[in-house]
């Protein structure tokens, strides 16, 4: 099982290790033909619900962007597009460095978050970047952005890699080096099976 129930929708569970490569992650089947049940942010309030799934935004602010997508449903589907092409330019970049294109999509949409956000101290008095509230429904769109930017500029950006599935193609940190599946329990089973069905076929 590669997913569960949060707020009434099926999401991923995550694998990656990242926020920003969970967001990959919501495209099952990189790998594979196109199909739109491949798809697991299929409206702005699942978009918004994965957001506090994630932890990219706090609870409170994941339920005004749910009454704010209603009360505006044709302006949070814009935000739902923009969001999955930075998904697309995210993955792209994260397994090929010299893309430039998706490159420059990512960067531009991290600077739009960069020029609203604010620097804030916690109680522990460890300054971060949020971002106010104020932006709207832009907000799960420069959450990703953000979460993008700080994982394109860290070491950790080296270590993702693609799920070997043939049927996959998730993204996880590979820390260690040694991770072929995005899941042992999902991806790396089944492969375990396939092989073992393999090497009982007669010669």
């Amino acid at each position: 099982m590669h997913w569960v129930n949060v707020e009434g929708y099926p999401m991923p569970i995550p694998v990656g290790g990242h926020p920003a490569v969970e967001l990959c992650n919501t495209w099952a089947g990189w790998a594979a033909p196109f199909s739109p049940e491949r798809e697991w942010l299929r409206d702005f309030d699942r978009l918004a619900v994965w957001t506090g799934y994630v932890r990219l935004l706090a609870p409170t602010a994941v339920g005004r962007l749910r009454e704010h997508g209603r009360r505006d449903p044709a302006a949070a589907h814009d935000v739902l597009v923009a969001t999955r092409l930075l998904r697309t330019a995210l993955h792209d970049v994260l397994l090929d460095p010299g893309d430039t294109a998706a490159f420059r999509h990512v960067a531009e949409q991290a600077q739009r978050a960069a020029a609203v956000a604010v620097l804030e101290s916690d109680q522990d008095g460890l300054a971060h970047w949020t971002l106010p509230d104020d932006v709207g429904l832009l907000l799960p769109l420069l959450a990703a952005a953000q979460a993008a930017a700080e994982l394109l500029s860290t070491p950790a950006r080296t270590e993702v890699r693609a799920c070997s599935a043939v049927d996959c193609g998730w993204l996880f940190l590979d820390r260690r080096g040694r991770r072929r599946w995005c899941s042992m329990a999902s991806c790396g089973n089944r492969a375990k099976v396939r092989a073992y069905a393999a090497r009982q076929q007669p010669e």
